[in-house]
């Protein structure tokens, strides 16, 4: 069972709905959100920071698949007996890049200026 995380860029903030569309549609196809170099950035220090899974590593690792990254978007799969660990600590790295974090699972989203929002459905 894994904890996902998903992260881009956007200049104006979404809303927990529209961040829940977005999630949707990230790896299906392009033109989604904007494209941003900071994505690379982001990509690169979680990298540098928590090495990608690999054969070789795969006990201890925190992912439980490579980390996504195409133009849009990076995703993350972390490993459920690690993700209070690492979930924060990427959501604060994302925020340093400028990038909105959204937490599928909560239906969070958590925007670059510190502000998290969670979608909320209506009470029958």
């Amino acid at each position: 069972m894994s904890f996902d995380l998903a992260f881009w860029y956007e200049s104006e903030p979404s809303s927990p709905e529209r961040a829940a569309q977005i999630y949707d549609q990230l790896t299906e196809e392009l033109g989604v959100v904007e494209r941003n170099p900071a994505l690379g950035d982001f990509h690169r220090e979680v990298i540098s920071t928590y090495e990608d899974l690999t054969e070789e590593n795969a006990d201890e690792s925190p992912w439980t698949a490579s980390v996504y990254r195409d133009e849009e978007c990076v995703i993350a799969n972390i490993t459920w007996s690690r993700h209070q660990e690492i979930g924060p600590a990427l959501i604060v790295l994302a925020a340093k890049h400028g990038l909105t974090s959204y937490d599928p699972q909560d239906r969070i989203i958590h925007h670059p200026s510190g502000r998290s929002e969670q979608w909320r459905t209506a009470e029958p």
